[in-house]
């Protein structure tokens, strides 16, 4: 080895080596330097790295091969050691490799001091910014669509650039008409800048002014105001974007050049049509009757521009949600195929003409979910969407299903936590999150975030008394327990949120209170409320919490009132499942309670054995868990023998909303089952909730 490394030596490969080195980092210097002056693509640095690590090893068996002589390269064996320059060389090596190195010095302080690729380097801080909706200034009140489009296009240019973090719309719209102090929002959601604008079309003339203001001292940062004809709309948008880029120094790519100046189509009454039908099918709750009006305006649009990608994504999108609402009624199957073959053809379409669009992949991610059940195929597309657009929240969340589906309920928890950075709302992503902390027992994460939900939202009651109760859990304190009861007593709300949250956890302490009757006149007319919400349909979660009222109506108050509520739900969860309803679970899961409460016992055993089978293994999110969680109650109720067991199943392998500290924290729930002796011996072993359990008679002293 030694012999083999003099030999190296004498041949000056180690001296190549290191004069190689020191040169190729110093053209990697000249090349992110040049990256962003001449404007190329920060990729093209990659490939510079990558061709040098290729050469290198040929480099290395060159210089051993051949000796540098005044008549150009020989082969080192044939040259005489009294001929060879090796030591010349040698030292030639020497001035190159201190050369090398002090250009690379040179350029370190020129680049320091002048700040060539300061702009990369800035580029890798995450800029944060609310965009607020536009305020709508045309004269005529049903342009506001066009309004609205402008705004979400705005939005659609900066989420390009890979950068900038945006905001979610519909949390923004709650801060639509907020004046003055900037610092609320970069408090509210940790960001750097808050982008206002406004929108006045007349004719075929349109003016936009946007703002772009510091929430670290108010003060406006960029500004400016623009008209144009309607046709160079999207000219507008490009610009505000590109200008807001260059404002927060950010390294544009060529790709991210490319999507900003990006048109969507050049046909005007495309675009508009196309707007409309956005802005009408992306309301909250839209009706079947929206989507095909939507349906109709969107094959208007991609009949006038063919190559306009964007609407045949929407269309795409409209189609699939027609579907999900079609195929849950048995007699519209012939619609519902009709309706998942237009989808296709949309995607497809749509795939063809801008295959890297994350709007496309997002919605194909929904297609591969949602209607063929692809969730490999769902997983790879939402992870592309996320990829393309770090700021799209809603691909985050149903990544966050497929992950739990999967068995990975951490990777679930750490992409809703990216999300609900985005975010930081009170919608879908912040539920998912606490069903997620909920699931994997992470008590400690879960109060913090509801704590901090219920300060941005101080009308919206439930997340106090969901954080006290949570704490309850955590430690299983008989003084945790007090401070939530105290806080349910306190608490008087109308949000239908709030309604169900709450009264929950009002029967809880209620139990513990021997206060039943009071509680049970404050329960009338909570199911009729919600079922007319919901065209006469309940969704089985409600429809649970009424059984388990009855159940309690039967043992401590009145019993044909009891057996009214019974039928009352039977009535409405054995309807028929309609494209009206919403929240479908599996309601074979709770027949078994009813049969049971109605008096057939050994139908309910069976039945409850039967579904069972379907149940545990389940593997949707959150359906599954739900129904698995329902399953146990039943269990108690219905087969008290086989409720330990299904509790054993259910918590040590599935994901479930079920818990050993759920069922501590609600006995009257379980009542057989928080008396099995090999429950009890679990109480004993974890020691949390003895004293608890002991001070309300389910523990013996």
């Amino acid at each position: 080895m030694l012999r083999l490394f003099k030999e190296l030596q004498r041949r000056n490969v180690v001296k190549a080596a290191i004069s190689f080195v020191v040169l190729s980092y110093a053209l990697l210097e000249i090349a992110t330097i040049l990256t962003p002056i001449v404007g190329l693509d920060k990729s093209y640095t990659r490939i510079l790295l990558i061709i040098l690590i290729v050469v290198f090893p040929f480099w290395l068996i060159f210089a051993y091969i051949y000796e540098w002589t005044p008549e150009g390269f020989k082969q080192t064996d044939k040259v005489p050691e009294e001929e060879s320059l090796h030591k010349a060389t040698d030292r030639k090596l020497n001035h190159y490799i201190i050369g090398g190195l002090c250009i690379i010095i040179a350029l370190l302080i020129v680049d320091r001091v002048f700040n060539f690729s300061g702009d990369i380097i800035q580029s890798s801080k995450e800029n944060i910014i609310v965009v607020l909706p536009f305020s709508h200034q045309s004269q005529e009140e049903n342009d506001e669509f066009f309004t609205e489009g402008i705004y979400d296009d705005v939005i659609i240019k900066l989420l390009a650039v890979k950068n900038f973090r945006i905001i979610s719309k519909s949390v923004a719209a709650e801060y639509k008409d907020l004046k003055g102090d900037m610092k609320v929002l970069g408090k509210r959601f940790n960001a750097s800048y808050v982008l206002t604008g406004a929108v006045r079309k007349y004719q075929q003339q349109v003016r936009i002014t946007a703002q772009l203001t510091s929430t670290a001292n108010n003060q406006t940062v960029w500004s400016d105001e623009y008209d144009a004809e309607l046709k160079n709309v999207f000219e507008l948008q490009s610009n505000i974007a590109t200008e807001i880029a260059k404002k927060l120094q950010a390294s544009l790519t060529t790709k991210e050049k490319k999507d900003i100046e990006s048109v969507p189509t050049k046909v005007l009454s495309a675009y508009e049509d196309y707007l409309r039908a956005r802005y009408m099918v992306n309301q909250p709750r839209a009706t079947f009757d929206v989507l095909q009006e939507g349906v109709r305006l969107l094959n208007k649009a991609v009949e006038a521009d063919p190559q306009f990608a964007q609407a045949w994504v929407l269309l795409g999108q409209v189609h699939s949600v027609r579907y999900s609402m079609l195929i849950r009624d048995p007699n519209r199957k012939e619609e519902a195929r009709l309706a998942d073959k237009a989808t296709i053809d949309a995607l497809e379409r749509a795939k063809k003409l801008s295959p890297d669009s994350w709007e496309l992949l997002s919605e194909e991610g929904f297609y591969l979910k949602n209607v063929k059940n692809d969730q490999l195929g769902a997983l790879k597309a939402f992870e592309k969407a996320v990829e393309q657009n770090p700021s799209d929240a809603v691909s985050m969340r149903e990544l966050s299903h497929i992950y739990t589906f999967l068995g990975e309920p951490k990777k679930s928890i750490e992409v809703l936590e990216k999300a609900f950075k985005v975010t930081q709302s009170n919608g879908s992503i912040s539920v998912g999150l606490t069903f997620a902390y909920e699931i994997m027992g992470e008590y400690a994460k879960m109060i913090p975030m509801l704590e901090k939900l219920a300060e941005f939202y101080p009308k919206e009651k439930h997340y106090l008394v969901e954080a006290k109760y949570y704490q309850f859990l955590l430690d299983g304190k008989l003084s945790s327990f007090l401070a939530f009861k105290e806080t349910v007593e306190n608490t008087q709300t109308e949000f239908p949120w709030d309604e169900r949250a709450v009264k929950n956890k009002e029967m809880v302490v209620a139990m513990f209170n021997n206060e039943f009757d009071a509680y049970h006149e404050d329960w009338k007319g909570h199911m009729s409320a919600h079922t007319r919400s919901h065209n006469e349909w309940i969704c089985p979660m409600v429809a649970n919490d009424n059984i388990n009222h009855a159940r309690l109506m039967l043992q401590m108050g009145d019993a044909k009132e009891g057996q009214q509520l019974l039928q009352q739900v039977k009535n409405i969860v054995l309807k028929p499942i309609n494209h009206f309803s919403v929240c479908t679970f599996d309601p074979e899961v709770y027949l078994p309670k009813l049969d049971f409460l109605a008096g057939d016992k050994e139908l309910a055993k069976e039945k409850l054995e039967e579904i069972a089978m379907k149940v545990i293994p389940n593997k949707s999110f959150p359906t599954g868990a739900v129904e698995r969680a329902v399953l146990v109650q039943a269990a108690d109720l219905v087969y008290p023998e086989k409720a330990y067991s299904y509790y054993k199943q259910i918590t040590d392998n599935f994901i479930s909303f079920l818990s050993f500290e759920a069922i501590c924290a609600d006995p009257w729930t379980y009542p057989n089952l928080i008396r099995d002796p090999r429950f009890i011996e679990e109480v004993k072993t974890d020691g949390r909730f003895v004293e608890f359990l002991t001070k309300f008679g389910f523990l013996e002293g």
